[in-house]
């Protein structure tokens, strides 16, 4: 189904209805503005199955899972060059395992690490220049120890350069 189809509605639940039926199958939306097509597979009016978006060329920008309507299994994202920009994974909308962002350079941004509840276990985030401003480990309970997060000092300048 194609977004603006006048057989599409929702209901009151919010569920996504073809010809008045919830409706199982794939719905796609086409962004003209970013030129991308986002494709959700759909299971008695929610999203279930897998989601992607892409570039109206082909070129893959996010892969996702969803077991009704929530995140869950691995989810990717890329830069439009095509190189990793998020990997992450869900178990039924609670984030497990690890979740890495990047530069599209390919040096990692944030890395996290979570407990079985989905709360963070770790975090950690670097610039563009690869220095670290925040480390962090948590306990479960929400306590934390480690560095929150601070102003980085300006950049020592190259030593080929002379002050005069």
């Amino acid at each position: 189904m194609e977004a603006g189809d006048k057989e599409l509605s929702e209901d009151t639940n919010h569920f996504l209805l073809y010809q008045g039926k919830p409706l199982n199958g794939i719905f796609v939306q086409t962004n003209p503005i970013l030129l991308e097509v986002y494709e959700t597979e759909y299971y008695k009016g929610v999203p279930h199955g897998r989601y992607t978006a892409k570039k109206e060329d082909g070129t893959v920008l996010e892969e996702r899972n969803i077991r009704y309507g929530q995140k869950h299994g691995k989810q990717t994202s890329y830069f439009a060059n095509g190189t990793l920009k998020q990997k992450s994974e869900f178990d039924n909308g609670i984030p497990i395992g690890e979740y890495i962002d990047y530069f599209e350079n390919g040096q990692m941004a944030t890395y996290q690490t979570f407990y079985d509840s989905g709360k963070p276990k770790v975090a950690k985030k670097w610039n563009r220049r690869g220095q670290i401003y925040l480390n962090q480990v948590f306990m479960e309970s929400g306590e934390s120890f480690g560095r929150p997060g601070s102003k980085l000092c300006d950049p020592i300048p190259d030593a080929n350069i002379n002050p005069k």
